[in-house]
């Protein structure tokens, strides 16, 4: 996965760059540095771990950086640029798309160290969604690999929320099919279906992706299995935020 480092400099990289024949507008344009204020620019990573975000190609398009103190925010993305869109990039997928159609399921997860544990684990058909929510053009690029999708995000009210949002967003993204269903008087009334297997990983709370994985990658593979319908998942949230009692 190529993970680096930034140096805990204000132009480290910046003058590296400028050294090999780049121009600030350059590095202005891919992101990598930022405008200050009448005085040339500075770098946007600075003593952070980084994680190269690629295409589906293989390509790298943008950076994801962990800071390794307490600078806010913990993770920083590359900006919107020419050739980075966060919203339309899924970090992992092209490590994954092989093993994608060989399984015919994708497992969503949210964070890059979620991806790697299970890469490294063996898991090949895990990818990220760059943030706690998929988008629709997230949700088409994996579409072209896979019609089978199980969710692994966190299991806080956060994530839980994400997770809900994330089946919504596969569900707007993938292609309906009109269905023909019996009605108790015996007559046909017709409805859609989303052509697709939306599942959910069921997640011990308190844990991400990447501990249950480390800590016992059998258990993974059994959640994976053993992850939830969709609907079964939404009733059992319903379940859990209502009072059964009342009447």
């Amino acid at each position: 996965f190529q993970i680096r480092y930034s140096p805990d400099g204000w132009d480290s990289l910046k003058n590296h760059l400028l050294s090999h024949g780049y121009a600030e507008n350059d590095l202005l344009s891919a992101g990598l540095v930022v405008e200050r204020e009448g005085r040339g620019h500075y770098d946007r990573f600075r003593n952070r771990l980084m994680f190269p975000i690629r295409d589906a190609q293989g390509r790298i398009t943008g950076f994801g950086g962990r800071a390794l103190d307490d600078s806010l925010p913990k993770y920083m993305n590359s900006p919107q640029t020419a050739i980075f869109d966060k919203s339309s990039t899924v970090y992992g997928v092209d490590r994954a798309k092989a093993a994608i159609k060989r399984e015919n399921r994708v497992v969503i997860v949210e964070g890059y160290m979620d991806v790697i544990m299970a890469h490294q684990y063996g898991f090949e058909n895990v990818v990220a969604s760059m943030g706690t929510s998929l988008t629709e053009k997230q949700a088409v690029i994996l579409r072209k690999l896979t019609r089978r999708f199980t969710l692994a995000l966190d299991s806080d009210a956060a994530g839980t929320e994400a997770t809900l949002r994330g089946a919504d967003t596969i569900d707007r993204a993938l292609e309906h099919r009109v269905v023909p269903v019996p009605t108790q008087r015996g007559l046909v009334k017709y409805e859609s279906e989303v052509d697709a297997e939306l599942s959910v990983i069921a997640l011990p709370p308190g844990k991400d992706p990447d501990e249950v994985i480390k800590e016992e990658p059998a258990a993974w593979r059994l959640l994976v299995d053993q992850a939830l319908p969709l609907m079964d998942y939404v009733l059992s949230v319903a379940a859990s935020r209502a009072d059964l009692h009342e009447t």
